[in-house]
C-alpha cells in the first residue's frame, strides 16, 4: 500500500485507491510478473482499467494474459492498452470480450507471427458481425490454424483457387494478405460455390468467421482497422474522458481521502503499536496481581 501511494502521486489523475491498486498488483504477481515489471506496467494498467470502465483486478488479469499470450514484455503495457482501447471503442466489442477472445487466439497468433494489432483488428471485425468473446477466440484460432496447416482437402482447394499461404522463400504470408487473396479468388463465384470452397478450407466451425474476415480484407476495411488500432495514447485519452464528470470527481475525492487516511495511519502506527504493547503489559501485570491476591486469600 505504501508503494501504491507513491505511484498515485506520480500519476496526473487517478480514480483508484491504494487498496484497489494493490489488488491489481496481486494479479500481476500471480501471473509471474516481477516487482520491477509490476511497477513498469501499473501506469498503463490504470489507464486501461479506467478506459474500459472495469475494476483494476480484472484489467490486470486481462492485460497480463494478453502480454503473456503474445510473448510481450512489461514495457509493452502501454502498447497493449492502446490497442485494446482503440479496438473496443471502434468496434462492437468490450474489454472483457477482447480478453476472452485473446485467451484462445493469442498463443496461436504468436506462434503464427500475427501481431497483437492484427489479431485485435480481426477480433474487432468479427465482433461487428456478432461473433464475440470466446466464440471469436475459437473462430480466429481456427482460421489461423487452418491456413497455416491446411488439411489435404483444404490444400487442394487452395491450389485450385491459385492461393498460396507462403511466399517464394517458404515463409508464411501475413494472414490479412492471405484472406484478401482468397476473397479475390472467389469473387464472381456463385454463393454456393463460394460457400463450398470456404467450408472445405476452414470447415464448419470457422466458416462464418472466415467469410467475414475475407470480405473485410477484400474491401480494405481490415487493413484500415489494423492501422487504426495502432494509434498511440488512446488509453490515457479515453481514461481522462471517462472521469471528466461529477461522478469521476467524487471517485477521485474518495480515492484521495482513502490515501490520506492510509498516510495518517502510517504516521501514527509506531505510536499506536507502542501504546498497545504498553496497555497489554499493564493488563497482563494486573491479571497476574489479581491471581496472586486471590491465591493468598484462599490460603
Amino acid at each position: 500500500e505504501i508503494y501504491t501511494l507513491s505511484l498515485h502521486d506520480a500519476l496526473p489523475i487517478s480514480i483508484w485507491s491504494a487498496s484497489e491498486a494493490a489488488q491489481g498488483m496481486q494479479y500481476l504477481a500471480m501471473a509471474g510478473f516481477k516487482t520491477n515489471e509490476i511497477i513498469e506496467t501499473m501506469p498503463g494498467m490504470l489507464n486501461l482499467a479506467s478506459a474500459g470502465a472495469i475494476d483494476l483486478a480484472s484489467a490486470s488479469d486481462i492485460a497480463s494474459n494478453i502480454l503473456t499470450g503474445f510473448g510481450l514484455s512489461a514495457s509493452d503495457m502501454n502498447r497493449v492498452g492502446d490497442v485494446l482501447t482503440n479496438t473496443f471503442t471502434q468496434s462492437n466489442t468490450t474489454l472483457q470480450g477482447l480478453g476472452a477472445t485473446m485467451k484462445y487466439a493469442a498463443p496461436v497468433a504468436k506462434a503464427m507471427g500475427v501481431s497483437i494489432e492484427q489479431a485485435a483488428a480481426m477480433a474487432g471485425k468479427l465482433g461487428d458481425a456478432g461473433i464475440q468473446g470466446e466464440m471469436a477466440g475459437t473462430t480466429l484460432r481456427s482460421v489461423l490454424l487452418r491456413l497455416s496447416a491446411p488439411s489435404e482437402k483444404a490444400a487442394v482447394a487452395l491450389d485450385a483457387l491459385g492461393v498460396r499461404t507462403t511466399d517464394a522463400n517458404g515463409k508464411m504470408k501475413s494472414f490479412p494478405a492471405i484472406l484478401k487473396e482468397l476473397n479475390a479468388a472467389m469473387s464472381g463465384m456463385s454463393e454456393s460455390a463460394r460457400a463450398n470452397f470456404t467450408k472445405t478450407i476452414f470447415e464448419t466451425e470457422a466458416m462464418s468467421g472466415a467469410l467475414v474476415l475475407m470480405e473485410q480484407a477484400g474491401s480494405g476495411a481490415l487493413d484500415k482497422f489494423i492501422g487504426a488500432v495502432q494509434d498511440v495514447g488512446s488509453a490515457e485519452s479515453v481514461a481522462s474522458k471517462q472521469i471528466d464528470n461529477l461522478n469521476g470527481d467524487v471517485t477521485i475525492l474518495n480515492s484521495a481521502m482513502q490515501e490520506m487516511a492510509l498516510k495518517i495511519y502510517d504516521s501514527v502506527k509506531p505510536a499506536l503499536r507502542a501504546f498497545a504493547q504498553q496497555a497489554t503489559e499493564i493488563v497482563t501485570r494486573s491479571r497476574s496481581e489479581e491471581r496472586r491476591v486471590g491465591k493468598e486469600c484462599r490460603s
